[in-house]
């Protein structure tokens, strides 16, 4: 099995690992400064922590997850398979107990596609 390196500052649910697994990958999770890092990008930091996370991990693929001048950069300087993942999302708007609006977003996971 090929190892998948999860760029997102979220963790991956057991429905997409199980995807992901039957595209052949097990999912690798950033070290924690790493995650760190990338949960604070910035236009000005970006490129320096994609590239440094580019040189770090010995990884098959990634599924990258940002702002789109994160995800453009890192898929362009990279051969390998870059996936996102799509998921429907559906909002449902309800009332407190205080009569304030409260919004709430379930994602149901769709698939993962490559980039490019």
């Amino acid at each position: 099995m090929e190892k998948l390196l999860n760029l997102s500052n979220h963790n991956l649910s057991d429905l997409q690992k199980e995807e992901l697994k039957s595209l052949g990958f097990e999912v690798v999770e950033l070290q924690e400064e790493d995650k760190k890092m990338w949960s604070q990008l910035t236009p000005f930091n970006y490129k320096a922590i994609c590239d440094d996370i580019l040189t770090k991990y010995e990884v098959k693929g990634y599924h990258v997850a940002g702002f789109p001048p994160v995800v453009n950069y890192f898929c362009s300087r990279t051969d390998k398979t870059c996936y996102y993942a799509y998921s429907e999302r559906k909002t449902i708007e309800t009332k407190d107990e205080t009569g304030k609006m409260v919004k709430t977003s379930i994602f149901n996971h769709k698939g993962f596609f490559e980039y490019f």
